[in-house]
């Protein structure tokens, strides 16, 4: 029977990849669902980048690139943890 391992990441690193990873959900994901399908209960979603008053295909790229930062350092911090788990 193998024996139990313990997380690699603490209670505080759970809960910072937990928020981030909700933010980028939110104001990155939902915003470009809410571009593409036009759903006004998601206009929440869009509401930061309405100053930036961008059309077309430009106004997908604030909320991908909040997305995609969210997943970078939302991967960055659970390698951290692992490495210093192997340590």
């Amino acid at each position: 029977m193998a024996a139990p391992t313990e997380p690699a990441t603490t209670a505080w690193q759970r809960f910072l990849i937990n928020v981030i990873g909700l933010v980028g959900l939110v104001y990155g994901g939902l915003a470009v669902v809410y571009y593409l399908l036009e759903v006004s209960m998601l206009s929440f979603a869009a509401a930061p980048y309405g100053w930036l008053r961008l059309e077309g295909g430009m106004r997908y790229v604030p909320p991908a690139l909040v997305f995609v930062v969210c997943f970078v350092v939302v991967w960055a911090i659970e390698r951290r943890a692992t490495r210093a788990s192997d340590r």
